[in-house]
């Protein structure tokens, strides 16, 4: 593991990384900034979300919050990423609009998670906000088969128990919800 990792010029590489993979914002911060809730995982369930059981990236295939809470506090920093999708024409976003916002989400998290392993971060993880978007039926619906995009989709913030909403908003970030015009995208990349 890089014995430096967490300098400014580290940091900054993974700030860069973020924005050439499509990120609108991104920062560093501590890891301490991330509000973490129970309450947050229960909405999940209550009522139950589409994804519940049928994404693999999704409760209940994700660790206990108790397990993440655990996790995190052996990180230090994270990276927050942020990916604005708007609509093409004004108006009112799209679907599919918001759907590709998601997979640009997907795309910068991978981008700053494989360059946090090449300096170093062996045990950077990556999270998205929402469910996986990767595929349009995830295979979790078809009882146990494994995850066609095993490099590149990663759990949800909020199915972690990651109180995203307040997180966000606690650091200045965009946080709009529910969206109107557009949709805001948020995931994070754990560095140590």
């Amino acid at each position: 593991m890089n014995e430096d990792a967490g300098n400014s010029s580290d940091l900054k590489c993974l700030l860069d990384a973020a924005r050439g993979a499509g990120a609108t914002r991104a920062i560093v911060t501590s890891t301490s900034s991330i509000r973490v809730d129970p309450r947050v995982r229960l909405k999940c369930m209550i009522p139950r979300c589409p994804s519940y059981g049928r994404n693999l990236m999704c409760p209940p295939n994700l660790p206990a919050v108790k397990e993440f809470e655990e996790a995190l506090a052996r990180y230090s920093r994270v990276v927050m990423i942020q990916v604005e999708a708007a609509p093409a024409t004004g108006g009112s976003i799209t679907r599919p609009e918001v759907h590709q916002g998601a997979l640009r989400l997907h795309r910068a998290v991978s981008a700053v998670e494989k360059k946090a392993f090449e300096m170093g971060f062996v045990l950077a993880a990556g999270l998205i906000g929402g469910a996986c978007r990767l595929c349009d039926t995830c295979v979790a619906a078809d009882d146990g088969k494994a995850c066609r995009h095993p490099f590149e989709a990663r759990p949800s913030m909020e199915g972690m128990g990651i109180d995203v909403i307040r997180t966000v908003r606690e650091l200045g970030l965009d946080a709009e919800f529910p969206a109107g015009n557009r949709a805001v995208w948020t995931g994070c990349v754990l560095v140590h």
